[in-house]
C-alpha cells in the first residue's frame, strides 16, 4: 500500500520537492503526494501543476498511512514545524535522490533529504532532519548534527563536525577536522579553515566572523 505524503510548505523549496520527488525511480510505487501543509492558503495562487494546500501545519492531524517531508529551507522554520508535527505523532521518512552516492558504513537519520549528485563517504553520520541540497560532498568521518542545512555545492572534508541547526550556504567549503558550532552560519562561497563557534556567522576566504 502506498503512503500518503504531505509536504511542509508550499513556497519555493516545497514546490521544488513536489516536482522532484515523483521523478525519482520507484518513488511513485511507494508514495502518493496528497498536498502541502501551509498556513498561507493562497501560497499557490498563480502557480499550476502542483498538489493542493490541504491544511495548515497547526490543524493537520495524521492518519496511520501518512508521512511528512519538510519543504522549508530555513533552519528556524524547519525545526519549528517539524517539532510541532512530531508532537502530533507524524512520521518522517528519509529521501535520498537516486544519484546520491552513500558508502555502506555511513549512517543517515530520520527525516533526512539529500538531493541529486551528492556524496556521503565512509563512516559519515548524518543526524535527523538534515537537508542537503544538490552536489553536497561529505568527506569520510564527517558528522552532521540534526536540523542542519547544507546548500548547493557545499564541501566538507574528512572529520568535519557540523553542529545541530547550523547552515552552510551555497558552495561553502569546510576543510578537514574543522568544527562548526550549533546554530552557526557559514556564508556562500566561504572557506572555513578553523573552528566556528556556536551561533556565529562567518563569511569570506578564509571565513571570519561578521556581525549581521
Amino acid at each position: 500500500m502506498k503512503k500518503n505524503l504531505y509536504i511542509i510548505g508550499a513556497r519555493g523549496f516545497g514546490r521544488e520537492l513536489a516536482l522532484e520527488l515523483p521523478s525519482w525511480n520507484g518513488f511513485c510505487e511507494h508514495y502518493d503526494i496528497k498536498g502541502f501543509l501551509d498556513d498561507k492558503a493562497d501560497a499557490l495562487d498563480g502557480f499550476t501543476g502542483y498538489p493542493p494546500i490541504v491544511s495548515s501545519v497547526e490543524a493537520f492531524m495524521p492518519d496511520k498511512d501518512d508521512v511528512v517531508v519538510c519543504g522549508l529551507g530555513a533552519v528556524k522554520w524547519r525545526k519549528k514545524y517539524i517539532e510541532l508535527l512530531l508532537e502530533k505523532g507524524c512520521r518522517f521518512d528519509t529521501f535520498l535522490a537516486p544519484t546520491v552516492r552513500v558508502k555502506a558504513t555511513a549512517r543517515i537519520g530520520m527525516g533526512v533529504v539529500v538531493l541529486s549528485n551528492s556524496g556521503v563517504s565512509a563512516d559519515v553520520v548524518v543526524g535527523d532532519f538534515v537537508l542537503c541540497h544538490p552536489n553536497v560532498t561529505l568527506g569520510h568521518d564527517t558528522k552532521i548534527g540534526s536540523h542542519a542545512v547544507l546548500e548547493n555545492g557545499v564541501f566538507c572534508g574528512g572529520f568535519v563536525e557540523v553542529g545541530s541547526a547550523a547552515t552552510l550556504h551555497t558552495r561553502a567549503t569546510v576543510l578537514p577536522h574543522c568544527k562548526i558550532g550549533e546554530n552557526a552560519v557559514v556564508g556562500a562561497c566561504s572557506c572555513v579553515i578553523s573552528k566556528v563557534k556556536a551561533g556565529v556567522t562567518v563569511f569570506g576566504n578564509p571565513a571570519h566572523k561578521i556581525v549581521i
